[in-house]
């Protein structure tokens, strides 16, 4: 058991290092490790250098590195420290890196080396910048940062994160919560491992496939994970050869994946090799999954894959294996005094009507910096707010999502969704991957267009015909595509997410 002190003030790890100092709490795709005693270690003094170097509470530190061991210690020295950390998407360009350091009023910078290109973009006011990695001009050494020495971190109220949005429609823009009390998030934390059934003293391992700067794999993954004493499989970058051979390799009994992930280890051709039998809990989110895809990874991994439905502002819902079997397609049943389906006059849809999503914000959010973006996402009462997901609750009380408002398709008046579309698509013959989105018209405004991915050696000219035949035959007219476009990839983030208005961008003009 975790020592009752230590664990109403956040210091999980601090009472496993303690009880089992020798435990592996990190092992990484290439072989390295951290054990608990080294991680507490490095946690506690790098919280140090944050109040040496005169870092208050509130204040934000930014890091940029790729899924490695010091990614955890920074996250966790940010928490003891009572400041906000802020993982900035390393895809971005570095207008956007400045962007986010400079909008997000950073007082600190930690980055890995192999981004020093994007750390000349970092403003002049830091108080303290740390280099991961080879040595950057003007930055302190990590080994010096994280040395042993005697812990000065006040006390001070539990740090929290600021993510920033993808970026899609305009500038990034950061998302802000204010921080829990020790005491709830460590109740939330043991609530979350509860429900995985995840146990550190029976040797139970996660799984982290997924980049960190997203904040559902920073929590499922690490934070939650090792505070239970659990030891987190890292992967800097996910490979699905790489995925279950690790799986095979570390009998590992935790995963966290996003929907292409399946797809990719679907397609592993000599994936039936491998042991996925010890197995007990994986979980998807970050994007829609197709039905047929989950059913592909039932039928290979077992009634073990969970789904989470949320955001970075907040939390939506679950759904078990046994419940999505007996409601394929759906994201889990709905709580009505969390989340609701309301029509564009924000009037309630009845069950099967088409409408936004609206949450009940248990923990108030605000955009950083954006008054006006905050208002606008909640409504009149201040307590409910949607991110523009559309869906419909069936007479079960199951949740089913159809897309997002910004990618709404409006052909001759009509609006269309295209997530019922993506799916047919998924299904089509000799189909890898595919995106329906809209195209100008001169005559009905928009009209569907699609881009798929088709397996090698697949003749286009069939595919593009078999794919509208396919399409129609189960869509019916309306929401075949008018015209498809064959592509090397799909534009996804490393979490999954499809970037829709980049087919727009990209095929307007064809």
């Amino acid at each position: 058991m975790i020592d009752a002190d230590l664990h109403t003030y956040g210091r999980e790890i601090s009472a496993i290092a303690q009880r089992d100092p020798q435990r592996p709490a990190i092992i990484t795709s290439t072989g390295e490790s951290m054990t608990y005693a080294e991680l507490e270690q490095q946690v506690d003094a790098l919280a140090s250098a944050f109040a040496t170097a005169g870092l208050e509470a509130g204040d934000v530190v930014a890091l940029l590195s790729r899924n490695r061991p010091e990614w955890m210690v920074t996250y966790e020295a940010a928490l003891r420290a009572g400041v906000i950390l802020l993982p900035v998407n390393w895809h971005l360009e570095a207008e956007d890196v400045a962007y986010v350091l400079n909008d997000s009023d950073a007082k600190a910078l930690v980055v890995e080396s192999h981004f020093s290109h994007l750390a000349d973009t970092a403003p002049d006011s830091l108080l303290l910048r740390v280099a991961i990695g080879d040595p950057i001009d003007g930055f302190r050494a990590w080994v010096d940062a994280v040395s042993p020495t005697a812990s000065v971190s006040p006390e001070r109220p539990r740090g929290t994160q600021m993510i920033y949005t993808s970026g899609t429609t305009g500038r990034p823009k950061g998302v802000r919560h204010d921080p829990q009390p020790s005491a709830a998030a460590a109740a939330a934390g043991s609530a979350m491992v509860a429900m995985f059934g995840m146990d550190g003293d029976n040797g139970d391992s996660m799984l982290c496939t997924a980049p960190l700067y997203h904040s559902g794999p920073s929590r499922l993954c690490l934070e939650w994970p090792l505070g239970a004493g659990v030891t987190v499989i890292l992967m800097d970058r996910f490979d699905p050869q790489v995925a279950v051979t690790l799986i095979d390799q570390h009998a590992i009994t935790h995963a966290f994946f996003v929907p292409t992930m399946f797809n990719r280890m679907l397609a592993v051709p000599d994936r039936e090799s491998f042991d996925v039998s010890t197995l007990r809990f994986v979980l998807h989110g970050a994007g829609p999954c197709t039905v047929a895809t989950k059913q592909m990874m039932f039928d290979w991994f077992g009634p073990v894959i969970h789904e989470i439905y949320a955001a970075s502002e907040g939390p939506g819902t679950w759904i078990t294996p046994q419940e999505w079997l007996a409601h394929p397609g759906s994201v889990g049943r709905v709580d009505p005094e969390r989340l609701c389906i309301r029509r564009d006059d924000r009037s309630p849809a009845p069950a099967d009507e088409v409408g936004t999503v609206w949450f009940f914000s248990a923990s108030r959010f605000r955009y950083h910096g954006d008054d006006e973006k905050t208002s606008t996402t909640y409504d009149e009462s201040g307590q409910w707010y949607t991110v523009g997901d559309r869906g419909h609750i069936d007479a079960d009380g199951y949740l089913y999502l159809s897309g997002r408002t910004a990618e709404c398709i409006n052909c001759g008046g009509v609006n269309i969704y295209p997530a019922r579309i993506d799916e047919a698509l998924a299904a089509a013959p000799g189909i890898i991957d595919g995106a329906a989105f809209g195209l100008p018209d001169p005559d009905l405004g928009e009209v569907v267009a699609a881009a798929i991915v088709v397996a090698v050696g697949t003749d286009h000219e069939t595919a593009t015909e078999r794919t509208i035949e396919f399409c129609r035959e189960i869509l019916g007219s309306q929401l075949t595509p008018k015209r498809v476009f064959i592509v090397d990839e799909l534009p996804r983030s490393d979490a999954g997410k499809l970037y829709r208005s980049r087919l727009v961008q990209r095929f307007s003009g064809a």
